[in-house]
């Protein structure tokens, strides 16, 4: 229930900021660039404290770390509510910037929420799990809307300042973050872990020793891993494919959430309002094809499948946005190109987490710190976060005096194509993990078999090897004695070799030399 809640709230607070973000900046005296930077910021901060709390979460828990990111994430709400009391400039843009650098801070606990579903949630279950906890996010984005609507009726003077439809913004990020603490509080139990000899032990407020020793103990095992080792397990390709597909995903998805907002206003006129219910309406889209991924998924259907055919949605969305998004385009001219994309996201967020956590499990070096990976794989999605749209913003979306001059009238150039150049790329990175996987299922037992008969040769060849130090000297006086004695050395091999490969000695009477 408490990720349920922290989903929901989070995906909220998102719904409420983006829309208006650039208008915000624009009112403050800022510039596209400094928009840019500020849509930067909070993915960054995102990327910088997902390690410190999945590392938390691996050594303490999950309490502690959830309320922590929450305040941190609370005071960004207060910073950006009273940006705007601040002269216009650099005083009020800088602390935008500084209030989304503190939610990003606070969305990195995003990272907690699929440690906690990989840590205690059975592996065939996970997608289902993820999933679901997808659709509660999908379904606070269809509640943000409604939250823009009754935003935009606020207007309260207070002489010296006012509270706007633009600011009033962090007065919702203060309320929703509240709620999620309040949720944690009540709602949120440790996961139950267990240790060595299979019992199980449960943590919370008044037991955290015990809830956490098998963390702790599992943390230290962790560390005491070669360099090497580490080094190898985090660089096969089943981890780096999906690290490669959350990034794509999200970096994707920031040609829509950057660019959306200009280019409908440029086009179409599209004020914060009307972005956000075309943006909080695809979230129905979401999740009508997150329960068919659910449903898939329980019925047998492999992540990989589910992976491959949304990326091949995703190639074909990305494509036909840069065809789509043009000055004389309809309204759904711009609206069709992401709901396309919004229905393959289902199939690219929960079975990318799903391949990540069974390959992590698959790795004894690896295992032992879900928490951290699961962090890792979240800082792939944040590294997209603050990389993307300052290049977006800079290379991807036109100013509306180039799309004037330009003949094709797109609001996007040619380099919003790499977006479906990474969904092919990523393509080719499953196929390889599915080619690779049909071969693993073929050559083990004949590796096995080569192995063993190595090994067996390598165990006769030291038995001989001691019977050659210690081989009598047999007289040739008759052929029955000769018989006689080269079965007492057959004997005598065959025990050995039994000792030497089996660990078992079979000792007889009649064959001692």
């Amino acid at each position: 229930i408490a990720l349920v809640l922290s989903g929901i709230v989070d995906a909220i607070s998102y719904m409420v900021v983006t829309p208006s973000l650039v208008f915000y900046v624009t009112s403050c005296g800022g510039t596209k660039e400094q928009y840019g930077l500020i849509m930067s910021s909070f993915s960054f901060s995102s990327f910088c404290f997902k390690p410190v709390l999945g590392a938390w979460s691996d050594a303490r828990g999950f309490r502690v770390p959830f309320l922590t990111s929450l305040g941190i994430s609370t005071l960004g709400g207060l910073v950006y509510l009273l940006a705007s009391a601040l002269p216009n400039g650099r005083p009020a843009i800088g602390a935008i910037l500084a209030a989304r650098l503190l939610g990003g801070c606070g969305a990195a606990n995003s990272a907690l929420g699929f440690a906690y579903v990989a840590r205690g949630t059975p592996r065939e279950e996970q997608t289902s799990v993820n999933s679901m906890l997808s659709m509660m996010r999908i379904l606070g984005m269809a509640i943000g809307p409604g939250v823009n609507v009754l935003v935009s009726w606020i207007n309260v003077d207070f002489g010296t300042w006012s509270l706007t439809p633009l600011n009033s913004v962090g007065l919702i990020l203060i309320l929703c973050n509240l709620a999620a603490i309040v949720a944690i509080v009540v709602f949120l139990e440790e996961p139950k872990f267990a240790d060595e000899d299979g019992d199980e032990g449960e943590g919370g407020e008044n037991d955290v020793e015990s809830a956490t020793k098998p963390m702790l103990s599992k943390q230290s095992s962790s560390f005491a891993a070669s360099t090497l080792e580490v080094t190898r397990a985090f660089m096969s390709m089943d981890i780096l494919v999906p690290l490669l597909s959350i990034f794509m995903f999200n970096a994707n998805f920031q040609l829509i959430e950057t660019g959306f907002a200009p280019a409908a206003y440029d086009a179409l006129g599209w004020m914060p309002v009307q972005t956000s219910l075309a943006l909080g309406s695809v979230s129905f889209i979401i999740a009508l094809f997150m329960y068919v991924v659910m449903t898939l998924s329980k019925r047998g259907v492999a992540d990989t499948r589910l992976l491959t055919g949304g990326l091949i949605v995703s190639t074909l969305a990305y494509t036909s946005l840069y065809f789509c998004w043009t000055q004389t385009a309809s309204g759904w001219g711009f609206y069709l190109p992401i709901a396309v994309a919004a229905s393959s996201f289902p199939f690219l967020g929960a079975p990318t987490r799903s391949l990540f956590t069974v390959a992590v499990d698959s790795k004894p070096v690896l295992k032992k710190s879900q928490g951290s990976m699961q962090a890792v794989l979240s800082m792939g999605a944040s590294v997209a976060g603050f990389v993307a749209p300052g290049l977006i913003a800079a290379y991807c979306l036109r100013q509306p005096d180039e799309v004037d001059a330009s003949k094709d009238k797109r609001e996007l150039s040619p380099w919003s194509l790499i977006a479906p150049l990474l969904s092919l790329l990523t393509l080719v990175g499953v196929a390889f993990i599915v080619i690779s996987n049909k071969r693993k299922a073929v050559i083990p037992k004949s590796e096995q078999e080569t192995e063993t008969s190595k090994e067996d040769k390598k165990a006769l060849g030291e038995t001989s090897a001691l019977l050659s130090d210690c081989k009598p000297e047999v007289r040739r006086v008759s052929s029955a004695s000769g018989r006689e004695q080269r079965s007492s050395i057959v004997a005598a091999l065959r025990s050995s070799a039994c000792q030497c490969g089996m660990g078992l000695t079979q000792a007889r009477d009649d064959a001692a030399i």
